[in-house]
């Protein structure tokens, strides 16, 4: 899975970090990034689509799951 994480651009895989790994919010992100949470949630979104289309080639359809917690 680091591996197709480390295939993402720069701006979703540290969003995707960001939240899904080391457990910030929304609004603690968008902080760090000098951005706002709504840009956080787009970029959280896509990185977790292209991250699924890495995935499925991998590990097929519906062998995994990259749903985080509510935003």
């Amino acid at each position: 899975m680091s591996e197709c994480i480390g295939k993402l651009p720069d701006t979703y895989r540290t969003v995707l970090l960001l939240r899904d790994i080391e457990g910030l919010d929304t609004d603690e992100t968008a902080g760090l990034l000098g951005t706002s949470s709504g840009v956080v949630k787009t970029r959280l979104h896509r990185a977790r689509q292209a991250l699924r289309a890495l995935l499925e080639p991998v590990l097929g359809p519906g062998e995994w799951c990259l749903e985080g917690p509510e935003v």
